[in-house]
């Protein structure tokens, strides 16, 4: 009888590990180096296996991208399934996968460009490379605002909001599953007099939002 308990405990872990396995048989690694050359037109996908090749034999972390300009594999994290990768001097491209609520899983992307104020966007796929419908609308600068000093202050309330009515948001995700992390960049884009009085009155707090529901809520 012992012998049967034991072998059924066997078969029910070998079923765990192979429905484990098919889950996790995707890698960051693979979806980078396979995923459309549209996604990112700036290297190939041989551009793509050639900078973790290399970075996995320990021989260089960068590649000349399809503009014949260097291309720098900034971060590889197999663990927490992430990449970043600076394709031009002036863009990063970031990529990781998530698991949603109901364990299917998901590629996020992110590029930021720094022309010269850095702003991102981001896009959601299966892993079949079907754009998933999980929008997200980052916060304008004004979000920032610190509301008790805005208060306090001789400010013109209207001038305020216009000159925060353009928003520059740069966004990365967090190693933890299914957050995004946001930093105002829009200082940067007004004039040294407009930043001097300004600058007091914004929050350098990094936002954190995390998808729930389908929703992405601040944390």
């Amino acid at each position: 009888m012992q012998f049967k308990l034991q072998n059924k405990n066997k078969w029910l872990l070998f079923i765990v590990l192979f429905i484990n396995g098919g889950i996790y048989s995707q890698s960051i690694e693979k979806l980078y180096v396979q995923m459309p050359d549209i996604l990112n037109p700036t290297l190939s996908s041989q551009n793509r296996l050639e900078l973790l090749e290399y970075h996995k034999a320990h021989q260089s972390d960068s590649t000349i991208n399809r503009f014949g300009n260097m291309a720098y594999l900034m971060l590889m994290d197999t663990v927490n399934q992430r990449i970043i990768v600076k394709n031009t001097e002036s863009s990063t491209f970031e990529m990781k996968l998530n698991r949603l609520a109901d364990s299917t899983l998901c590629i996020g992307i992110i590029r930021t460009v720094c022309a010269p104020v850095c702003q991102s966007t981001i896009e959601f796929y299966d892993i079949a490379w079907n754009v998933i419908p999980l929008r997200f609308v980052p916060p304008k600068a004004s979000e920032w605002l610190i509301e008790k000093k805005t208060d306090t202050e001789q400010i013109d309330d209207n001038w305020l909001h216009k000159s925060l009515d353009i928003s520059f948001v740069s966004m990365t995700f967090s190693n933890e599953n299914n957050i995004i992390m946001l930093k105002n960049n829009t200082l940067d884009f007004l004039s040294v007099a407009d930043q001097k009085i300004l600058k007091p009155l914004i929050s350098d707090k990094i936002f954190r939002y995390k998808l729930k529901n389908s929703t992405w809520l601040r944390e």
